[in-house]
């Protein structure tokens, strides 16, 4: 799966102009989540302000980002990352680094996957997990009416998954839900859940 023309032209612009808090909301769950030390892929890692506080936590962290732009950026804000970013889409991420992850980040990626590309996309997800790893995104819900086509004002593909289906999805694959959290968010027009997922007990 590509970036379509309106996303792309999107992370264009942002990897130019856009503007990001020092840290992300996201990031402050991070040490309660993976285990200490421990191997995370950033799935979608942007301009890799997560990869970043990642590392500084400790963590052998590694990204994925199929936007060229974003990418460079990542490479240019820290000099450890050049050689921990490849160019990878979901679903077709295959295991990048060798896979095996303690924990998967994968935060404001998820609505740029079409529904039907869903299922594929977690299972790809879940495959990069180690035995126990755990998975942690963050999942918006824009206003369904500023939707049009399948994109919002912005111009980029969007799609609002249910936190519901997602967890039903990834249960498929042995992972249930551990913790969710609703973010408050300057918009009104648009809300944050972070979830967390880890392994399911054998019966």
């Amino acid at each position: 799966m590509t970036l379509t023309p309106g996303t792309a032209a999107f992370y264009d612009d942002w990897a130019a102009n856009g503007q990001e808090n020092p840290r992300s909301a996201i990031s402050h769950h991070f040490e309660s989540t993976f285990a200490a030390g421990g191997r995370v892929l950033d799935a979608g890692c942007g301009k890799g302000r997560d990869l970043v506080a990642l590392l500084d936590m400790g963590f052998d962290a590694y990204g994925i980002e199929p936007h060229a732009a974003m990418r460079a950026q990542a490479c240019a804000r820290d000099a450890r990352v050049s050689a921990r970013v490849v160019d990878a889409t979901l679903p077709d991420i295959g295991q990048p680094f060798g896979g095996g992850f303690d924990g998967v980040l994968c935060s404001a990626v998820l609505m740029h996957v079409p529904p039907a590309a869903l299922p594929a996309s977690l299972a790809a997800l879940a495959a990069l997990l180690a035995p126990g790893g755990r998975l942690l995104m963050a999942l918006p819900h824009m206003q369904d009416d500023l939707l049009v086509d399948g994109r919002d004002p912005d111009g980029r593909q969007f799609a609002n998954h249910a936190p519901e289906h997602v967890q039903a999805l990834l249960l498929g694959h042995g992972l249930g839900l551990l913790a969710r959290t609703e973010l408050a968010t300057p918009s009104p027009y648009t809300r944050w859940r972070i979830l967390r997922f880890g392994a399911v007990a054998a019966a």
